[in-house]
């Protein structure tokens, strides 16, 4: 059997030692780490010079942009003034009285003995409101003033209701007066009135009532 003799153990330990050295590790150890913090640096220092990039492509963009964005909004607002005065002016033509029924009729139950001196009128004052006045003031003459000034109010009653919506009307003031006057050759008594007239011209607004969803079981429920 051959004899194997090492006479080199002495520096091999030493060499197996030095490589287990703490220090040295350690060394080893930081060196890595060193190396991973800068490879992460040149990474995130890539990362940036790219958003720096898209950045730099997307604000010229802007600034095209911005000119054609603040023209466009200038626009809307001419636009909704627009549509803002053009809903005024049909809300107003909507609410507005057509004289050309009301005289018509007016002059259909007026008699002779009865003279208008004043024909007002006064539109919904809101949009919710859907009734407008007809005030009339005259003076009535006949043997009984008073009570020809109530058949011109009921008669005219009746054929506004004919035209409109929902007619009521009322005396403001009936009054005899000391004034006569004469009439196919007669003299007759007179007396003063105002009657109001309130008439719809609008339609109430409708609001649908609520949607109700009803849940119904499922067949696994069931």
């Amino acid at each position: 059997m051959p004899l194997h003799v090492n006479l080199y153990h002495e520096v091999q330990r030493q060499e197996l030692a030095r490589q287990r050295d703490p220090l040295r590790l350690g060394m080893l150890g930081i060196l890595v780490i060193a190396i991973g913090f800068v490879a992460y640096y040149f990474i995130a220092l890539e990362e940036s010079h790219e958003i720096n990039i898209r950045y730099s492509a997307l604000q010229d963009n802007w600034d095209k942009i911005e000119p054609m964005a603040k023209a466009a909004k200038d626009r809307q607002d001419e636009l909704n003034a627009e549509i803002q005065a053009s809903d005024a002016m049909v809300k107003s033509v909507n609410s507005r009285l057509f004289w050309a029924p009301i005289l018509d009729q007016v002059l259909r139950a007026v008699p002779r003995q009865v003279q208008l001196t004043h024909i007002g009128t006064q539109l919904p004052g809101d949009e919710k409101s859907l009734y407008s006045s007809i005030t009339l003031s005259g003076i009535s003459s006949a043997d009984e003033p008073r009570k020809e000034a109530e058949y011109v109010r009921t008669a005219l009653n009746a054929k506004l209701g004919t035209v409109f919506k929902n007619v009521s009307s009322v005396f403001q003031n009936l009054d005899d007066s000391d004034q006569f006057v004469i009439l196919d050759g007669r003299r007759l008594a007179t007396a003063t009135f105002t009657m109001q007239f309130q008439i719809q011209t609008r339609e109430p607004v409708v609001v649908a009532p609520p949607v109700e969803h009803h849940r119904t079981r499922s067949a696994d429920a069931e």
